[in-house]
């Protein structure tokens, strides 16, 4: 059976994060699960997802949003 795993990478946009997670945990066909990269946010971001708990989410360093997703499609 196929699973359906959102992996997003996030910097310092806690407000637009949280608009995004309302979208994918509304979307018609469930997830299996949401994986949130955070690169190294100074916002709030790991607090927030601290407070989240239906997601996944690994904090490091920022890396870029290339080694963000690489990090994601690896958990993934």
């Amino acid at each position: 059976m196929e699973k359906v795993i959102a992996v997003v990478v996030t910097y310092n946009r806690e407000a637009l994060l949280s608009e995004c997670i309302t979208a994918l945990r509304n979307q018609s066909r469930p997830l299996d699960a949401i994986l949130i990269v955070n690169n190294g946010s100074t916002d709030g971001t790991e607090t927030w997802l601290n407070q989240q708990n239906d997601l996944f989410f690994i904090n490091q360093q920022n890396v870029g949003s290339s080694g963000g997703f690489s990090a994601g499609i690896n958990w993934a």
